[in-house]
C-alpha cells in the first residue's frame, strides 16, 4: 500500500513537471504527452521493473516530495509578493495624488500662487502621506511637477464651478426680470 502511494505521488509530481514544461515550451507538447502517458499507464511488461524501482526509491521519495513542495511554495511566495507589492505601490501612488490634490485645494483657499502654492502643496503631501513618499521615493522635480499639475487641475475645477454658478445666477436673474 505504501509503495502504491509513493508511486502515485511520484507520478503526480512528474506529470505536473511535464505539464509545466509543455506549457512553457510549445514544441515539447508531443513529447510531454507521450511521457505523461507512459507515466500514467505503465506497460505490463515493466510492472516488475516499476516495483523494483519503487522499492529502491521509496526511502528517498519523501525527500524528493519535500524538495518539490519547497520549490512550489517558493514560487507561490514569489508570485504573491510581486502581486501584493504592486498593489501596495498603487495604494501609495493613490494616497500621494490624493494628498497633492488636497494640498492644491488648500493653496487655492489661501489664494496662494506660484512657488508659495507649490511649496504648500508639497509640504502638505509630505506631512499627510510620509509613508507613500518614502515608499515611492519621488525626486523633488517629480513632486514639483505633480504639485504644479494638481494646482492647475484644482484651479480649472474652481474656474469651472465659478463659471457654472455665474451662468446659473445670470439665468435666474433673467427669468426673474422676464417674469416681472
Amino acid at each position: 500500500m505504501m509503495m502504491t502511494l509513493f508511486y502515485l505521488a511520484f507520478v503526480a509530481l512528474t506529470v505536473a513537471a511535464l505539464l509545466w514544461w509543455a506549457i512553457r515550451e510549445p514544441g515539447a507538447r508531443l513529447l510531454a504527452a507521450l511521457l505523461m502517458a507512459l507515466m500514467v499507464v505503465p506497460l505490463p511488461v515493466f510492472a516488475g521493473a516499476v516495483d523494483e524501482f519503487m522499492a529502491a526509491a521509496s526511502p528517498h521519495l519523501n525527500q524528493v516530495i519535500g524538495l518539490a513542495l519547497t520549490a512550489i511554495i517558493g514560487v507561490v511566495a514569489k508570485v504573491a509578493s510581486k502581486k501584493w507589492g504592486i498593489e501596495i505601490e498603487a495604494n501609495q501612488r493613490e494616497a500621494l495624488h490624493w494628498a497633492l490634490s488636497t494640498g492644491a485645494q488648500l493653496a487655492l483657499k489661501h489664494e496662494l500662487t506660484g512657488r508659495a502654492a507649490i511649496d504648500l502643496i508639497i509640504t502638505y503631501a509630505k506631512r499627510s502621506v510620509p509613508d507613500a513618499i518614502g515608499g515611492l521615493k519621488p525626486s523633488a522635480e517629480v513632486l514639483t511637477d505633480l504639485a504644479q499639475a494638481k494646482l492647475e487641475q484644482a484651479a480649472a475645477e474652481k474656474l469651472k464651478n465659478l463659471t457654472t454658478v455665474g451662468v446659473d445666477q445670470l439665468a435666474d436673474a433673467l427669468k426673474r426680470a422676464a417674469g416681472s
